[in-house]
């Protein structure tokens, strides 16, 4: 092997990665009983890839975040994709974990982030934590452990901030996560700073009891690299939620997909790509669900003629009345009634949200971004 990496889940060894003759290589230890991913049972004959395999890279950091891990850690560790699963494994988000086993020991209140006054927080949490970020995405964001004064508990959280291209990014996400809310999507909890600076989300892959759910994106499950995030469709994903979601959940996941659909197209989410969808588990696969809605914002404030990120019937159109009734009956199994009801919920959300945005106080700066974000919102289906 010329490199090699242990893999771990739930803290139990699981196999070795390694590479060899130009391939990564992936095998299960001979006592492995939990799958690394749904698409790669357990089984004694090992899993080859030209790439690295698409559960490896799920979480693999990208843009800002992966720049600022190599220029720190380059020197200690080669950083191609195995050197960057050996650095950054151990506090990979999820329930798989590379390399070693490490006891989590920094952690930061969740009230000093949201209320910090100051103006470099975001620089000197990426100092503190940028190692432990395990998470996927080109936006800076970072992974930490925030502990909350109310419960007393411990818990994980997703921080992100902008680059300067893309000003008032955690404004745009809020707005457009509140108004998913308000048409009674699944989110995970989410606040943001006081100074508007930085976005904050829960994990939502880990349970009541604190153990970790299984969770993987429709890149994975689709066999895709995470580079190829754009490709596919939206009713290849259909597809995959019928395959992958427990049949007790999957009337409701097609609704909810169909619902976020709907709310990417009255908010112009450009970005609803294949690493934005994703599934959740158990180790024996019972229940499996759709995960929350997450990562929604809306793209055409920053790149006027953004697209959908997926195909829907006959290309990527931000609405075409006969392509997304088709796709509703045909691909989600929604009646003509549900369909009706999730346009008028979905309208409904965004002027709820409208309101909202009237309501929230701000300098003019703000108030002026605001008008700029709902002018790009649609009202029409």
């Amino acid at each position: 092997m010329q490199g090699e990496t242990s893999v771990f889940i739930h803290k139990s060894l699981s196999g070795k990665l390694g590479f060899e003759e130009d391939q990564f290589v992936f095998n299960y230890t001979s006592d492995a009983t939990d799958v690394v991913s749904v698409t790669m049972p357990v089984r004694s004959a090992s899993w080859n890839s030209k790439t690295l395999h698409p559960i490896f890279q799920m979480n693999m950091p990208e843009g800002a975040l992966k720049d600022a891990i190599k220029e720190h850690f380059a020197k200690i560790e080669r950083m191609d994709d195995l050197g960057m699963l050996k650095l950054i494994g151990p506090y990979m988000l999820g329930r798989v974990k590379f390399e070693k086993i490490v006891q989590e020991s920094q952690t930061m209140a969740l009230e000093d982030i949201l209320h910090s006054r100051k103006q470099n927080l975001f620089d000197e949490l990426m100092e503190r934590f940028a190692i432990r970020s395990g998470v996927s995405g080109v936006q800076p964001k970072l992974l930490l452990s925030a502990h909350n004064k109310t419960t007393m508990r411990f818990e994980h959280f997703i921080v992100k901030s902008w680059e300067s291209n893309y000003p008032n990014l955690a404004l745009n996400e809020y707005f457009c996560m509140r108004a998913c809310r308000h048409a009674n999507l699944p989110t995970p909890e989410f606040y943001m700073s006081e100074d508007r600076s930085m976005f904050i989300m829960k994990r939502f892959d880990v349970d009541e009891s604190g153990e970790y759910l299984g969770f993987e994106d429709m890149c994975v499950l689709s066999a895709r690299g995470s580079e190829q995030k754009y490709d596919g469709s939206y009713e290849e994903c259909a597809r995959i939620i019928k395959e992958f979601v427990s049949v007790a959940q999957r009337r409701e996941a097609l609704k909810v997909f169909f619902k976020a659909l709907v709310m990417n197209h009255l908010l112009k989410n450009g970005d609803a790509h294949l690493k934005n969808y994703g599934i959740l588990y158990k180790n024996d696969f019972v229940d499996s669900s759709l995960a929350p809605i997450y990562d929604v914002i809306t793209t055409t404030l920053y790149i006027k003629n953004d697209i959908p990120a997926l195909k829907m019937s006959d290309g990527k159109l931000w609405w075409k009345e006969k392509s997304y009734a088709t796709f509703a009956k045909q691909s989600c199994q929604l009646t003509h009634k549900e369909y009706q009801t999730i346009l008028a919920e979905c309208k409904d959300a965004v002027i709820k949200t409208k309101e909202e945005m009237a309501r929230f106080e701000g300098d003019a700066q703000t108030k002026q971004f605001l008008q700029e974000l709902q002018s790009c919102w649609s009202e029409t289906i």
